[in-house]
């Protein structure tokens, strides 16, 4: 089931009106409450989606009110609105309580609406995720159940097993995408490409596959990065860079120890890793460098290029390939970039 419901928290109740008439066109269940106390109980008694909380009401404030809202219900996606807070307050409501978003009263309708659908779809994906999960550990203790002797009757479980982890995998994947790509296009390009280059460096149909699919899981580590960094339309500072570097090694930790996700441990962890061993986490160097890493490297910085960006302009195909073209041997694996080229020719 798709959830639409919507918590309003804001001790102004014009605040709350024009909210609503805002949003009197979308199909959303709006609930509203003039204190933070006041919301626990609709959260409590209501399956809610997103929690819109004003920063600055007496009492519990805003900060106070979602930090709660993610002890008791971490899954609800927490957002802020305020007409009094700075630049500082929503950094550290972003920071301290893992906020969503962050809205600036008087907020455009337009804004308002694009954000909220963000934030539900993020929803959405996170629970449809957590549900494949739980099917999946479900269809494993089945399976376990299962008469060693019924061959046919194990081998129909486990593909069933196998596709729910496949369909967990890519729903994670987009999921983590959600936050900076509205489409989410940009894992399955990915993949597809980084299949292309396997082939033709003479790997198995079945090994392209495996990495191509893995390929998806490369910026997973992004679902733990504060979107007023990962939006950010300039430049970053160092300390917002050494945050930003972090996705690698968290996009690791997610994707747990299991022999299984072997290769999606290592696109993630070392995909930002540089052929003349100037790259992150780990500074490693030319073969160092995990081969899926290596490959997925080059796919990703030719698409990170040619599409916009919330920091760029998307450029030409042709720039773009001759720009990679000068980083041989630098940034990329030269010989993984010859056989790109080859592909894009």
């Amino acid at each position: 089931m798709i959830n639409r419901s919507l918590l309003i928290v804001d001790d102004e109740p014009y605040v709350v009106d024009s909210i609503k008439r805002r949003l009197r066109e979308e199909d959303y269940t709006i609930y509203s409450a003039n204190s933070g106390e006041a919301g626990f109980e609709i959260l409590r008694s209501h399956d809610i989606g997103v929690a819109l909380s004003d920063l600055m009401m007496p009492g519990m404030d805003g900060v106070e009110f979602l930090q709660q809202v993610q002890e008791e219900k971490p899954d609800v996606i927490r957002m802020l609105l305020t007409g009094h807070g700075t630049l500082q307050s929503a950094m550290d409501a972003v920071n301290g309580s893992h906020v969503f978003a962050y809205l600036t009263k008087p907020c455009a309708a337009d804004q308002l609406k694009r954000t909220l659908s963000k934030a539900f779809e993020h929803f959405n994906l996170v629970m449809e995720n957590k549900r494949l999960q739980q099917l999946s550990k479900k269809q494993n203790l089945n399976l376990k159940s299962i008469n060693k002797n019924l061959d046919n009757l194990v081998h129909q479980r486990t593909l069933q097993l196998e596709e729910a982890v496949r369909e967990g995998i890519v729903m994670l994947a987009l999921a983590a995408e959600a936050k900076d790509d509205d489409t989410g296009e940009h894992v399955h390009r990915i993949r597809k490409t980084t299949q292309k280059i396997c082939l033709e460096l003479g790997m198995s149909a079945e090994q392209a596959e495996g990495i191509g699919f893995f390929s998806m899981m490369h910026d997973v580590g992004k679902i733990n990065i504060p979107d007023n960094i990962l939006k950010k339309p300039g430049s970053l500072t160092s300390e917002e860079w050494a945050i930003m570097q972090t996705h690698t090694i968290a996009g690791e930790r997610i994707m747990g120890t299991k022999s299984f996700y072997r290769i999606a441990r290592e696109i993630a962890r070392s995909h930002h890793e540089r052929w003349a061993g100037n790259g992150y986490p780990d500074r490693l160097e030319g073969r160092q460098i995990p081969l899926p890493a290596r490959i997925v490297t080059v796919v990703d910085i030719f698409d990170a290029l040619t599409h916009e960006r919330p920091y760029k302009s998307a450029w030409p195909i042709d720039e773009a390939l001759t720009e990679m073209k000068s980083l041989s041997g630098k940034t990329f694996d030269p010989e993984i970039l010859d056989v790109f080229f080859d592909i894009m020719r």
